[in-house]
């Protein structure tokens, strides 16, 4: 059975970009454009999600907000921080286990850091 990775990102065109990047490689994506969204997606899913991909700036919760929010719920749950570059160093302080990407990135590192996060859960 695929993995069940929950994308979250306020840009349409970034957010598209990452769930057909980890949907052609074999995950199973579900799409949101929020915080908020992610956080009702995360805690009504039927089946649990293996992994969350969140944007750092977003309307609602930010990217650090909904990490702590779904670590509440969710512990052990793995989760892929993605930011700007131009930001690099100057986000909210994130736990020691939430790798963050900096855009631009390769879709070869986007599917290395999915990948390494998934072995790791």
């Amino acid at each position: 059975m695929a993995a069940r990775i929950l994308v979250v990102d306020d840009e349409p065109m970034v957010r598209a970009l990452i769930a057909r990047v980890l949907t052609d490689a074999g995950y199973e994506v579900v799409a949101v454009a929020n915080g908020r969204a992610a956080l009702d997606a995360a805690r009504g899913a039927e089946a649990g999600f293996d992994l969350i991909v969140t944007n750092n700036y977003m309307p609602g919760l930010t990217g650090p907000e909904l990490v702590s929010r779904v670590r509440q719920d969710f512990p052990d749950l793995p989760i892929l921080h993605v930011d700007d570059i131009a930001r690099r160093g100057r986000i909210a302080q994130l736990p020691e286990d939430v790798p963050t990407i900096y855009k631009p990135f390769s879709i070869a590192s986007l599917r290395e850091a999915v990948g390494k996060l998934l072995l790791l859960s």
